[in-house]
């Protein structure tokens, strides 16, 4: 908790602006700080190693260790995604309402030996579409 004493809380008073511009700046901020524990570099990294372009076929070792990233990170979304949908957010609400449960689900999906990296893949990109649907409040 930080106490803020009178002398300090006096110079602040009056020092607010209301102007659409910076609301909108402040209020962007804000999302991204609230996704910033979720939607990480190293998030996108996973996403990367197994959805990219150049991405090879991780091992059995590789393949756990992003799943459960991926699971730690969806913990943190179900926290976080239902705070960022307003009703005048450009999100499209109900895609990532939508989305949400197909991310849960996948996380709490416990794929049978041998299929692991399908499962991988499918639950990478359910997380995938779902930080698209979030647009810009997902940028890490």
């Amino acid at each position: 908790m930080t106490t803020v004493v009178h002398e300090t809380a006096s110079r602040l008073h009056g020092l607010y602006a209301e102007d659409d511009e910076t609301t909108s700046r402040v209020w962007l901020g804000l999302r991204r700080f609230l996704v910033s524990d979720a939607v990480t570099e190293e998030l996108y990294e996973d996403l990367e190693a197994v959805l990219g372009e150049d991405a090879a076929r991780p091992s059995s070792a590789d393949c756990a260790a992003i799943t459960s990233r991926l699971r730690s990170a969806t913990a943190e979304l179900v926290n976080v995604v239902p705070r960022l949908i307003t009703p005048y957010s450009e999100m499209d609400a109900k895609a990532v309402a939508n989305q949400m449960p197909i991310v849960v689900l996948l996380s709490a999906e416990r794929p049978a030996a041998g299929a692991e990296y399908g499962h991988l893949v499918r639950f990478a990109n359910a997380v995938l579409t779902l930080l698209d649907l979030m647009g810009e409040a997902a940028e890490a």
